[in-house]
């Protein structure tokens, strides 16, 4: 295999030193000398190199800078035969080549690094008896109007463009007036999983972004073919259609040629996914330290008043109670009275005053309240009862019962919840609990699984609302399994397709009305539930049949103490 050496223009062993010479005078012979004609000849028909000359160096090797630097060549014909011309070098210039041994026209050729390169070319085909192998294919490309091979300059200057192009971290890319790639840095060939730069030529962001992001792209560029006016440091969602999207911050700039006129665009592209997402974070942090704020002062307000209902509800309470026990007293003496009443009928002298008495009995219908006086009184105190038992549960609910994990009875806090939350399900679902009494306690932070439990038992009741006139159902069942204690909430409400069960735990996600629903329940209570506590949280649903939420929590202590250690209380 023929490997010649730049400097010397000779080839290594084991290209015979005078057969180098034979081609550099053949070259000579027909007028390819200077710096202007490039040339390169192959053994044929092998075709590989077994001569170039010192433009050919400069040209077909990217890395030459001048006379101390010394490469050894190996490549073939097809190697610098760019890849837009070679199929119809394969299929009509070379088979006419084979046959006539000449041929004269234009090609575009390549330097080893994919760089086209247009040129007038000669090809023919000559023997040398006294050498082997005794053909040889002899290529002369001289430039074009736009190009001169003396032009050295230039020449650095693109080989600058290129070597940014190979490594620059950036996306760069030049498109035509269609907005189709005319070229592309290396780090957006690898983005666009594609193996080589001739790849992106020739196609659009069509190929591979999705349809609304590849739009918005081309009415980009086309407006700045229009008003010339750049856009900087665009900040723009990146679609895929078969991967995660990501973000990157894009400028566009109006490409010019040398006469001034814009022939396409340019632009340059950063990924700013990581960014974003940090940014994302922060905000999502923001929110969620706003309403904790929220959350502590509606607590202290929620306590405060509990506090303050709880004074005249106990007096309340007390007041019944002695009305019941005083009206049993007062019962009594009714019923002396009407034993007297019977006996007097044996006293003629008295009937005026026993007729009175009976007649006041009538008007009063003191039947009637014997009867409904000790219900409403019963009544009244399971009332006060119940307002006692909400009051209680909200002073627990809106306390905190510590900074620090604690053991907790689940079961309790589901029931502590429900009693807070009741206005917000008493009219639109009915309540069955299967709570397993056998429950082991929970080394946890209760009260931020009791707002966990209360952001399922609100969405569910608002999930019920959305559909349905009448009453619907929530079902919350606890047990225990391989050594969690599990939870389910399961509604009869509306249900979700399965485009939105797939974001229901993205923050900000959200799909009710703005100002009823922030996103934020569900992320902070798969962040309460996965990052606090080390269990798991999952969603089934079928639209138009309902959702079920399953939460599992860690039982054992000491996974528990794990779960949220780096997390800030």
């Amino acid at each position: 295999m023929s490997k010649i050496d730049l400097n010397e223009m000779q080839t290594e062993c084991p290209v015979d030193p005078h057969l180098v010479s034979s081609l550099s005078a053949h070259f000579a012979g027909r007028g390819v000398i200077g710096e202007e004609s490039l040339g390169v000849a192959f053994e044929y028909p092998s075709l590989r190199v077994a001569f170039i000359n010192k433009v050919a160096s400069r040209v077909l090797n990217p890395r030459f800078d001048g006379p101390e630097d010394r490469e050894v060549y190996d490549f073939s014909l097809e190697d610098i035969i760019s890849v837009h011309d070679r199929r119809r070098f394969n299929a009509n210039i070379f088979p006419m080549l084979k046959v006539t041994e000449s041929w004269m026209g234009d090609l575009v050729i390549r330097d080893l690094r994919g760089g086209d390169i247009p040129v007038r070319s000669q090809l023919w085909i000559s023997s040398f008896e006294q050498h082997t192998p005794s053909k040889f294919l002899f290529m002369r490309c001289d430039p074009r109007s736009d190009f001169s091979f003396k032009n050295m300059k230039g020449w650095q200057d693109r080989e600058l463009l290129l070597a940014l192009l190979a490594h620059a971290q950036d996306a760069i890319y030049f498109k035509d007036k269609e907005s189709r790639f005319l070229r592309a840095s290396s780090s957006m060939i690898r983005r666009f999983g594609l193996t080589h730069p001739h790849e992106i030529i020739g196609k659009t962001d069509f190929n591979f972004f999705g349809i609304a992001h590849a739009a918005e792209a081309y009415e980009d560029e086309q407006n700045i073919l229009k008003t010339k006016i750049p856009i900087v440091g665009k900040e723009e969602r990146e679609v895929y259609e078969d991967k995660p999207d990501t973000w990157a911050s894009t400028t566009k700039l109006p490409l010019y040629d040398e006469s001034g006129e814009v022939i396409g665009t340019f632009g340059i592209s950063r990924d700013i996914t990581k960014k974003k997402k940090e940014e994302e974070e922060r905000k999502e942090l923001e929110v969620r330290l706003q309403l904790a704020q929220r959350l502590e002062a509606i607590g202290s307000l929620a306590a405060g008043v509990a506090h303050e209902i709880n004074t005249p509800t106990q007096f309340v309470s007390d007041n019944v109670k002695f009305l019941k026990d005083s009206f049993t007293d007062l019962m009594e003496i009714v019923s002396a009275c009407r034993g007297y009443i019977k006996e007097s009928k044996a006293h003629p002298e008295q009937v005026e005053e026993r007729s009175a008495l009976l007649q006041l009995i009538e008007d009063r219908d003191l039947d009637f309240l014997e009867e409904e006086i000790p219900k409403t009184l019963e009544e009244s105190s399971d009332g006060l009862e119940q307002v006692a038992k909400i009051v209680g549960s909200m002073k627990e609910f809106s306390y905190p019962s510590s900074f620090e994990k604690g053991k907790a009875d689940i079961n309790r806090a589901i029931e502590n919840t429900l009693n807070v939350s009741r206005n917000e399900w008493k009219s639109v679902a009915e309540i069955r609990l299967e709570l397993d009494e056998s429950l082991p306690e929970v080394f946890c932070h209760v009260d931020e699984l009791k707002q966990v439990f209360l952001n399922l038992i609100v969405n569910a009741a608002q999930a019920i609302e959305s559909v349905r006139s009448g009453m619907g159902e929530i079902c919350i069942k606890t047990s225990f399994d391989k050594g969690y204690v599990c939870i389910e909430v399961k509604d009869t409400g509306e249900g979700m397709d399965q485009d939105v069960l797939s974001r229901i735990f993205e923050p900000f996600f959200t799909t009710k009305e703005v100002g009823k629903g922030t996103g934020q329940g569900l992320a902070m209570a798969r962040s309460v539930i996965v990052e606090r506590h080390g269990g798991e949280i999952d969603c089934r649903s079928e639209y138009g049949v309902g959702s079920v939420f399953r939460v599992k929590i860690p039982a054992d202590e000491i996974d528990a103490r794990h779960a949220g250690d780096s997390s800030v209380n």
